[in-house]
């Protein structure tokens, strides 16, 4: 290659470089190429800053994000409009819906950009529907009806079963598999047993309703817990130890652990009518006659099975089973392999939750569609070279994303305050504290002989505070139940979810600020490099629901000479 060749490469190569600065230049402007219109407004560059508000930059791009929102949320409502026709004008059934649907997601997502706060979504979207049903704007259950809402609640339930299971990641657990396991299901079964004797001998409730209780209340909320871990490694606290990675692999086993504990016990509280066998003596003179009184259903074999080891049993072998044929069909060579896997993946969730309204189980669909989705993405992992999981868990998130904001705003919506009792609500704190301080000190005794300090074993132990989504999803299926089976216990079920509402109006901002303070004091902090923060943080950004906040490089001008 002679002088003059490597001149010109060398030319082309910088005028490549110009161009995809320019194409840059191009995309951070209002609309550069559009001649048409006003020369200021085409030249407008919309990463600058407008005003500040509450600590957050407004930017150009935030007005073209909420033009784009109104419009969908207008376009939706048009298209809702001529297919449901009037119900869909104000004071209409459906048009109740639509406004605590969208209320929720805009309240929900607004308190969750907050700085420093670090507030889950689910809170202000349950708390958008609170408002909703306590101002007497609409009333959802007298609109809509039981069935209604208990099919919403099952749709939107089977997408937390399956995030649950592909959040699951052996990682952590090879490299350190005791702590990570004992952490994951030492504290919250101890918190689920102190939580089950209170609700028998403070709120008087039943052995197997105290159990299935302990279950609801003492499930604590991945997403808050991951979002804070993130927040605080993103700027080097906990990162000299791997905690942010630890504590995702540790509660979502966490999660996935009193999921299968609720099934068990929500089955032995709902596991459909039981043959009873009442053996009646009757004296007729010299004769005993013995009468067997059973209900009109005929006697079947699985009868005399527990109903909670029956849905277990069944709902692994169906999990298994699904997960195992997703796991080899579609191919993996296949074109369009990840959108059939994830129709899959919700199809047959979908069919595992519905199955309920037809066979005698309850609890068995849940711990199926667990075990489904984990052996599922466990057995792409294996069977392709190097997969990529990125993209499925992409895609899982856009679905919660907007299924979220339907589950917890209807279920707001199904509070109304004027009924509760205050020395009631006493009652209910003093459970949920009394859990939550076994809770702390079994995951700080769950961490003694490990490489952590005591300050930092505190952290993990506060770590473990807040509730969530999943008392939002899991105590009104109680209620629906009830309803349906046994309306004598109405009340018993909505103390249930009254009590599961205490846990997160109040733990979730709680236990959001207490990590973010504690972190502080307690962790160490290390400086890193950005490009390693976000390489190592990347993943869990996917699975935990966290707002992404675009950073704006810092430019510097310098004058030509």
């Amino acid at each position: 290659m002679n002088v003059k060749e490597m001149y010109n490469k060398n030319e082309r190569s910088v005028s490549n470089e110009e161009n995809e600065e320019d194409e840059e230049e191009d995309d951070n402007t209002c609309c550069s190429r559009a001649t048409f219109c006003n020369p200021i407004l085409r030249e407008i560059i919309v990463t600058d800053s407008i005003s500040t508000c509450f600590g957050i930059e407004i930017t150009w791009a935030n007005l073209f994000w909420l033009t784009s929102v109104t419009a969908m949320i207008l376009m939706t409502w048009m298209t809702l409009f001529f297919f449901l026709g009037e119900t869909m004008l104000p004071r209409g059934s459906y048009f109740g819906l639509f406004v605590i649907v969208v209320f929720s997601y805009f309240l929900g997502w607004t308190l969750a950009y907050v700085p420093y706060a670090n507030l889950p979504p689910v809170f202000g979207m349950l708390l958008a529907g609170i408002i909703v049903r306590n101002t007497d704007f609409y009333n959802i259950r007298q609109e809509l009806g039981i069935r209604t809402l208990a099919k919403i609640r099952t749709f939107c339930l089977t997408f937390i079963m399956l995030r649950a299971g592909l959040q699951l990641t052996t990682t952590p657990i090879r490299r350190h598999p005791v702590f990570v396991v004992i952490l994951a299901i030492l504290p919250c079964t101890m918190e689920m047993f102190t939580l089950a004797i209170c609700a028998k001998y403070i709120l008087n409730y039943p052995w197997n309703w105290a159990f299935m209780t302990g279950t609801i209340i003492a499930c604590m909320s991945p997403v808050v817990t991951v979002n804070c871990m993130l927040a605080l490694a993103e700027h080097g606290y906990g990162e000299d130890k791997g905690l942010a990675s630890l504590l995702s692999a540790a509660s979502s086993i966490d999660n996935v652990h009193i999921l299968s504990l609720f099934s068990i016990f929500y089955a032995t509280v709902f596991g459909g009518k039981r043959i009873v066998y009442n053996i009646i003596p009757i004296i007729q003179g010299k004769h005993t006659k013995v009468i067997s009184i059973t209900e009109d259903h005929p006697i079947k074999w699985w009868s005399y099975i527990p109903s909670g080891l029956r849905d277990l049993i069944l709902g692994g072998l169906v999990g298994l089973l699904l997960g195992t044929f997703l796991a080899f069909f579609p191919h993996r060579n296949h074109e369009y392999a990840t959108c059939y896997r994830l129709s899959s993946l919700v199809l047959a969730g979908l069919m595992c939750t519905s199955s309920t309204s037809k066979l005698p189980i309850t609890g068995g669909p849940y711990i199926a569609i667990i075990i489904m989705s984990f052996i599922a993405i466990t057995g792409w992992r294996i069977l392709t070279v190097s997969y990529d999981t990125t993209p499925l868990r992409r895609a899982t998130y856009f679905l919660w994303h907007f299924m979220q904001p339907v589950l917890v705003g209807v279920i707001g919506a199904d509070i109304d305050f004027k009924n509760w009792s205050l020395s009631r609500f006493g009652l209910y704190c003093t459970c949920i504290l009394i859990g939550l301080m076994t809770r702390c000190i079994v995951a700080i005794l769950s961490t003694i002989k490990t490489q952590f300090s005591w300050k930092e074993r505190t952290f993990i132990a506060l770590a473990w505070i807040p509730k969530g989504s999943l008392q939002a999803a899991l105590a009104p299926m109680t209620y629906e139940r009830t309803t349906e089976e046994n309306p004598k216990q109405i009340e018993l079920a909505l103390d249930v979810i009254r009590m599961s509402i205490v846990a997160i109006v109040f733990l979730a901002p709680l236990g959001a600020i207490i990590m973010m303070i504690s972190g502080r004091i307690l962790l160490n902090k290390i400086s890193m490099e950005e490009h390693e923060k976000e390489r190592r943080l990347s993943y869990f950004r996917i699975q935990s629901l966290q707002p992404i906040r675009t950073r704006r490089k810092k430019t510097s001008i310098s004058a030509e000479p």
